[in-house]
């Protein structure tokens, strides 16, 4: 039994060349993770996080109309094709895209009645948003974000 508890310790360990390597795999584990939470708790109501982060974005500009690359900006993940998302979140009315009249180049973006009234129903998995941090207090997680912030900001 101790003999296969070291074995097991062994194998664990010796797969991360040191704790940096281990903790940024721990970290994408992590990140994997909470992704795939969060993307049931959202999926629920016919969205990707992808197409959710966009709404949200909409969300805070309005009545506002943003652009593509303001989007970009604010995107959780700036990899995103952003064209097709939008023109994903247009086909279902939850977003219109209309051109710029003071530059034909640009194309304006604005979240619709039914893109809002769809955020207000979502509304309620905010707690259970909030709730995959409830293993943490409330100075950990200041913590986490003031760790990540300082990885992310990194030169």
């Amino acid at each position: 039994m101790l003999k296969a508890m070291i074995q097991e310790k062994e194998a664990t360990t010796s797969r991360y060349r040191n704790e940096r390597h281990k903790a940024v795999a721990s970290f994408l584990f992590t990140y994997s993770n909470v992704a795939s939470r969060l993307q049931k708790m959202i999926s629920e109501h016919g969205l990707t996080l992808q197409q959710f982060n966009i709404l949200r974005i909409l969300q805070r500009q309005h009545p506002h109309p943003t652009c593509n690359c303001t989007i970009r900006k604010q995107m959780l993940d700036a990899r995103s094709d952003i064209t097709r998302i939008v023109d994903r979140l247009v086909k279902e009315d939850l977003a219109v895209r209309k051109n710029c009249r003071d530059d034909r180049r640009k194309v304006n973006i604005t979240i619709t009645q039914k893109g809002l009234d769809m955020l207000a129903r979502m509304d309620h998995i905010n707690e259970k948003m909030d709730g995959i941090m409830d293993c943490l207090t409330d100075s950990e997680v200041c913590e986490l974000s003031r760790l990540l912030d300082k990885i992310r900001n990194q030169s």
